[in-house]
């Protein structure tokens, strides 16, 4: 990434499971984030389909090519972090992901959450079946490879995590991210706020690259 600079925004809001409330919100962020010059916006894990299983893929299926129309026309890339339904060899499957547009306007891929939550005491249940788990995968744009992550992706939650941590952040530094993106819907409840807070500062001094969070 020498020579290169990515400038990025970041979109920290309250999200709701009223895709209309949530896409005005980010829509907003979008002409902020042209304002200040960024090459792309980050909003939080959820942010658009709402944090749940239940939303209306239709709804957010429509609410996402508006934004990224917006996004095309600001010229301003995206990762979006949102829930999202998609039909594979005639089989609709649910992810939790982050869908990645360049300034351009074209659409880059997404990664969806892997390390999916589940409590220690019912494992297996909660995210790790309402998801579908993805794969990891870097992105380019503009000579700067970058990848996301979504959440425990990255600090693996003690009493939330029964599968082996795989150490993601690590894995992707291994593949060539030079920044990594992070979406994250941590909740209200302060309890774990300083794990998650230093597990990021240390992911990013032991990779030694910038890690962009926002919650």
């Amino acid at each position: 990434m020498e020579g290169k600079t990515l400038r990025v925004s970041g979109l920290q809001m309250l999200v709701s499971r009223d895709v209309t409330q949530n896409e005005k919100r980010i829509l907003r962020a979008v002409e902020l984030a042209a304002v200040q010059g960024a090459d792309f916006l980050l909003t939080p894990e959820g942010s658009l389909s709402g944090y749940y299983v239940g939303f209306d893929g239709q709804e957010v299926a429509s609410a996402v090519e508006r934004i990224a129309g917006r996004d095309r026309a600001a010229r301003v890339g995206l990762a979006l972090g949102t829930c999202y339904r998609e039909l594979e060899d005639g089989v609709e499957y649910c992810y939790n992901q982050v869908r990645v547009y360049a300034p351009e306007g074209d659409y880059l891929g997404s990664h969806a959450k892997i390390l999916r939550t589940s409590s220690l005491n019912h494992p297996g249940i909660g995210e790790m079946t309402e998801y579908v788990e993805g794969a990891l995968r870097v992105f380019d744009w503009n000579g700067v490879r970058f990848s996301a992550l979504i959440c425990n992706d990255l600090w693996a939650t003690p009493g939330y995590t029964v599968m082996p941590n795989p150490y993601l952040p690590w894995k992707l530094k291994q593949m060539g991210a030079q920044v990594l993106f992070h979406a994250v819907n941590s909740g209200h409840h302060q309890r774990n706020r300083s794990f998650h807070e230093s597990s990021v500062g240390l992911w990013a001094y032991a990779l030694k690259i910038p890690i962009v969070e926002v919650n």
